[in-house]
């Protein structure tokens, strides 16, 4: 009875092949439950570290409590994402029991801190001082920032008495709305279905070419007096753990399988997604209680450049981006639902600074006027959203 199925996953969002069985299942609710109970703690430590860290404009996305809300929004991984990452786990390897995958999950409890560019090295190094003087232990940091297709730090820590692991990632405002912009198509990259779909080898285009579309939005997020700029990278990132990439850019995507992830992403037309861009950033707890179909219909997106998976462990790959063809493309319309979120607030009037003269020639570019916080306080107690 126990290898019957007790879990499968979406056919909607394309991971109807994933599975568990009712013994893998009833271990994967129990980790959860563990990590559940240890969500309010954790909660009141990041709100108090932001707090803590708010001289550098820290921002806490999904901190609803002076709304009355007590839970931090998407602290808590959900018991369906969780079973879809056990089950590719065991897809990938057979050998591994779902007891080993439950050992090595970190981000069952996880959280974000934003920090704008320019204070965002500093910001990091105050929190990772804020979790160890807490008798948190690190597990690993790691820097992507160099990285084509996601760019950050991800970084996990043990907690001293319950065992219970924590993610944190660390963002810029704008590096937070591209990941959140790209989830539609980092799933799809990442799920195992267009290998389902297309066969190994035919999967390949498929799954660059979505890596493309991610990379793009990176490459071309800001708006600067009408010229499309990269977003800002941090100075000094490095100082926090050495860069590293996960992905390479090929070019490997011809524009079919650019025009077939835009549709199953719901990724707009480039005139669309520069004329309705949203920020993720102006509401959270909206957006994170979308489904990852209703958030792809709702954010913008533009042509692609190109990238492939590096295989490469810790290995820095090729940054260069690429021009993606000017043919006609296909694509959803941004749903008018998107109202429901406030526009992009006007970040691009900015002059260069000089801030990233050690980030090579796009980064160069990178200009954007530090934002303006409210100033806080450090009470206990309930405060205003970032």
């Amino acid at each position: 009875m126990n290898d019957q199925i007790g879990w499968r996953g979406s056919a909607e969002k394309g991971e109807s092949h994933l599975t568990l069985t009712t013994a893998d299942d009833a271990l994967v609710q129990a980790a959860w439950k563990r990590a559940e109970a240890m969500r309010p703690a954790f909660d009141a430590m990041m709100r108090e570290i932001c707090d803590r860290t708010n001289e550098r404009g820290s921002q806490l996305p999904g901190d609803r409590l002076s709304e009355g809300v007590t839970e931090v929004d998407y602290s808590l991984k959900t018991l369906e994402s969780l079973r879809g990452k056990v089950a590719r786990e065991l897809r990938k390897d057979l050998e591994i029991s779902t007891a080993e995958v439950l050992g090595k999950m970190k981000d069952l409890n996880r959280y974000t801190l934003l920090f704008e560019a320019q204070s965002y090295t500093r910001g990091v190094q105050e929190t990772f001082q804020e979790l160890r003087a807490r008798g948190f232990e690190e597990i690993k940091v790691q820097n992507t920032w160099i990285d084509p297709v996601y760019k950050g730090i991800n970084s996990a820590w043990i907690h001293p008495e319950s065992g219970q692991r924590v993610e944190l990632q660390f963002h810029t405002p704008d590096s937070f709305d591209v990941k959140m912009d790209n989830h539609a198509l980092y799933e799809l990259s990442r799920s195992g279905a267009l290998i389902q779909e297309f066969g190994e080898e035919n999967s390949e285009a498929y799954i660059d070419a979505a890596n493309q579309l991610q990379n793009e939005r990176y490459q071309t997020y800001r708006d600067v007096n009408g010229d499309r700029l990269p977003i800002e990278i941090p100075n000094d990132h490095e100082q926090l753990a050495k860069p590293f990439a996960r992905e390479e850019l090929l070019g490997i995507a011809q524009e079919h399988h650019l025009a077939v992830m835009r549709e199953r992403a719901g990724v707009p037309l480039p005139n669309l997604a520069q004329n309705q861009r949203t920020s993720v950033t102006q509401n959270p707890a909206t957006q994170q209680n979308m489904s990852v179909s209703q958030l792809a219909e709702m954010k913008g997106g533009v042509n692609a450049t190109s990238t492939r998976r590096s295989g490469q462990n810790g290995q820095p790959a090729s940054t260069q981006v690429q021009s993606a063809s000017s043919t006609q493309q296909s694509g959803k319309a941004v749903n008018p639902a998107a109202g429901l979120a406030r526009q992009r607030s006007a970040r691009g009037n900015a002059q260069n600074s000089g801030n990233a003269a050690a980030q090579g020639p796009a980064a160069q570019q990178n200009a954007a006027r530090p934002r303006q916080f409210p100033q806080q306080n450090n009470n206990a107690g309930p405060r205003r959203n970032h």
